[in-house]
């Protein structure tokens, strides 16, 4: 239950100064920390396949990470949330170990796309965050992350954001012979057991590829009590397991730079809702893909690609073994044609065209959503020039997205129809000070169209612990963003830094009633007082509080809807105000030895984001300011890594929201590398890995489950990579 706290005071000019300190004194240092190496260096040549022009990630004006390789290695999670939450302006929604996704400088859900090899995970986890990502971490061989917009390229699900997990399923080169790798490892909390095996074979135009991975891991150990208040179980979460399997195979047939591969892959997962004692879902879904690419088909034209994939999925949520309760479905196709021109008066581009069809629905005692229809189709052109000194970019794209609800079992219709006309457009430049250093300035102003879960909900959702009403005259979002990045590398030193500021009009978010009605908008009383005003069925959150008194105390109801002071379920309303996030993200690397048997580098990071509405006070579940370091050292054949970081408490917290305390997490990996064969494409290695090592109680303030489910204590891995 929510704590009463005191009502959030609008940020006076002295106060939002004080908080923009770190953010200039991290702009002030960068310039100065890429002073200290001027050596020769060759630049990072990792293509980032998520930008439809082939550019490395200094190339691009937008802040982007790549995660791959031995780096992914080490940080592989359960989820990809987890995976990529250590990474600077990047955290995980966490609900438990079943599911976590991805939040991008305090935005998630249907604000940030993850994508699988160019293309939606086409499944349901941007509707709650208790539904996991339909894509296995285990057969990823890269993580790509877009930060900021990425709306021009990807739609409106991309205003906060796009990660693209890679895998060998659609191949564009042939890899001549055998090669193959097999992972295992077991870990001491909750007796995790992860397995992943992948082959490829190629020969003369053809590629082969086959991949399968699976884990399975019992209710995991925390340190201490499950709830903040003392009332859950000690030393272990209860409902806390989980099961996942993938598998895939595809063919790839590969002539000079044009391709054409298909492929088909699966994903199941069983996993609890530590919310509840006994609940849980069983996931499963099967995904077809096609990808052809035409290189240079035409004069003025370089390559033409096109991509598509549809799916089946389902969900059941579980009240508890043998006992059914709400079964999700989702049939969605995506398609994209994106054909990329040669310089035309100095500009080179790309025009795309996206298509998207999703058919969702939710049948059961906890459908909140009705089932929908959703189709979004947009056109988009990006197009750069070069100039003396850098880059300049410009680019915009257009949608229209149409959302039907069908009709409910009774006749009725839950809702009206509803059309939007996204329209967003970028102006970026990069600026090069020398060969290691660029300046880089984006603007772009983003739209997002509703979803359907925020135009429509109206019920229980158990999971969450919530009653959830959507805003059915919901306006298009709109975000002004702003940011101003720099980075520096050469052989020995890597700095990157972004600032940023992202105005959103009309931010539909989540939000706490406190009105003491029921949920139709019916009397209900604070404290068996009856209100004075009825208002109508899922009535806005504006028109709510405008009815009755405010208590400071969040309301809760049952699973009917109804008031009750002590009831399981917090009421929250789907609500539109203009709001803004600003903040910065870092990172360095310094090869400290560099020259001789042993190897030492340096890191570190930090990270801090602020979220509130324009008219004064708090957004709920934004991420806290963390700060990390960490130190590899090698010997040869030996690798080393341990890694500090510090996640600070979160104040800034809304009204009717609980404070999340900070903590501490300290990592520590340990591994002998080692080839298998001379023409390996990759290493091979045997790895201990120690994780949460001070046993922290660590509770993320983006989870909706922060005061009931913390995150695993001290965790031991033991593992080896075999690769041929």
């Amino acid at each position: 239950m929510n704590s009463v706290l005191p009502q959030g005071r609008p940020a006076s000019v002295v106060r939002r100064a004080t908080r923009l300190l770190p953010l200039v004194a991290a702009a002030a240092s960068f310039p100065l920390l890429s002073m200290a190496d001027e050596a020769a260096v060759e630049l990072d040549t990792i293509t980032v396949r998520a930008n439809p022009l082939g550019k490395t990630s200094d190339e691009l004006v937008q802040p982007t990470t790549v995660v791959d390789g031995d780096e992914l290695n080490r940080k592989r999670r359960g989820t990809i949330g987890e995976t990529l939450e250590n990474e600077p302006g990047i955290s995980t929604t966490d609900f438990g170990a079943g599911a976590g996704r991805p939040v991008i400088r305090g935005q998630a859900g249907p604000r940030v796309e993850v994508l699988e090899n160019g293309i939606s995970s086409l499944d349901v986890s941007d509707v709650s965050p208790d539904h996991a990502v339909g894509i296995d971490v285990g057969n990823a061989r890269a993580i790509e992350v877009l930060r900021g917009p990425a709306t021009l390229i990807y739609g409106s699900r991309a205003l906060g954001g796009v990660v693209n997990v890679l895998n060998g399923r659609l191949p564009t080169s042939v890899d001549d012979g055998f090669h193959g790798v097999l992972e295992g490892q077991f870990g001491s909390n909750a007796d995790d057991r992860n397995g992943a095996l992948e082959l490829d074979y190629g020969i003369g135009h053809h590629q082969f590829h086959v991949d399968a991975a699976g884990r399975k891991a019992s209710d995991y150990d925390i340190p201490g009590n499950a709830r903040v208040d003392g009332e859950g179980s000690e030393g272990r979460l209860v409902n806390s397991r989980t099961q996942t399997n993938s598998t895939g195979f595809s063919y790839g047939y590969v002539s000079g730079g044009s391709s054409l591969s298909f492929a088909v892959s699966t994903f199941g997962a069983v996993y609890g809702l530590p919310q509840e004692e006994t609940a849980f879902i069983n996931l499963d879904q099967t995904r077809y893909d096609l990808q052809g690419i035409l290189d240079r088909p035409a004069p003025g034209i370089e390559s033409v690609k096109f991509r598509g994939a549809f799916n089946a999925y389902d969900h059941t949520e579980f009240e508890a073994p043998e006992e059914p309760g709400t079964l999700f479905r989702n049939s969605q196709n995506q398609s994209r044609l994106e054909i990329v021109h040669a310089p035309l008066f100095g500009f080179r581009g790309v025009f795309g065209v996206q298509h998207d069809f999703r058919r969702f629905s939710a049948i059961g005692e906890e459908a909140f959503v009705p089932s929908t229809r959703t189709t979004q189709v947009g056109v988009f052109l990006i197009e750069e020039r070069p100039w003396a000194r850098g880059k300049f970019e410009a680019g915009v794209r257009v949608n229209r997205d149409t959302v039907k609800p069908n009709f409910a079992d009774d006749g009725t219709l839950p809702g009206p129809n509803r059309d939007f006309t996204p329209v967003s457009f970028s102006l970026g430049s990069i600026y090069n000070l020398s060969p290691h250093d660029h300046l880089k300035v984006n603007f772009s102003r983003a739209q997002r169209s509703a979803a359907a879960e925020e135009l429509f909900a109206f019920g229980p959702h158990l999971a969450t612990g919530t009653f959830e009403r959507g805003l059915q005259d919901a306006s298009i979002e709109t975000a002004n963003n702003i940011e101003v990045g720099f980075d520096h590398h050469d052989d020995r030193l890597s700095v990157e830094g972004t600032l940023y500021l992202n105005s959103i009009r009309n931010y539909l978010f989540l939000d706490e009633v406190d009105a003491g009605l029921n949920a139709d908008g019916s009397s209900g009383g604070h404290q068996g007082e009856q209100a004075t005003a009825r208002a109508p069925a899922r009535v806005a959150a504006a028109e709510v509080d405008a009815a009755v008194s405010r208590d400071g105390i969040a309301d809760r109801v049952d699973e009917d809807g109804n008031f009750d002071p002590d009831g399981d379920l917090l009421l929250v309303n789907y609500r539109q105000a203009n709001a803004r996030f600003y903040g910065f993200e870092g990172q360095a690397a310094y090869r400290l030895l560099r020259d001789g048997p042993l190897g030492l580098s340096l890191r570190l990071f930090g990270d801090r984001v602020i979220g509130e509405l324009r008219s004064g006070g708090n957004l709920p579940r934004v991420t806290p300011a963390r700060a990390g370091v960490g130190i590899d050292p090698q010997y040869g054949p030996f690798h080393a890594s341990l890694s500090y970081t510090r996640v600070f408490a979160q104040n800034d917290f809304t009204s009717l929201e609980t404070r999340t305390a900070g903590y501490n997490l300290l990592n520590i990996e340990a591994a002998y590398r080692f080839k298998l064969a001379a023409d390996a494409n990759a290493d091979s290695e045997l790895f201990l890995r120690a994780r949460n090592v001070l046993d922290d109680d660590i509770r993320r303030a983006t989870s909706f489950l922060k005061d009931f489910a913390p995150a695993p204590g001290a965790s031991v891995y033991v593992g080896f990579r075999l690769a041929i």
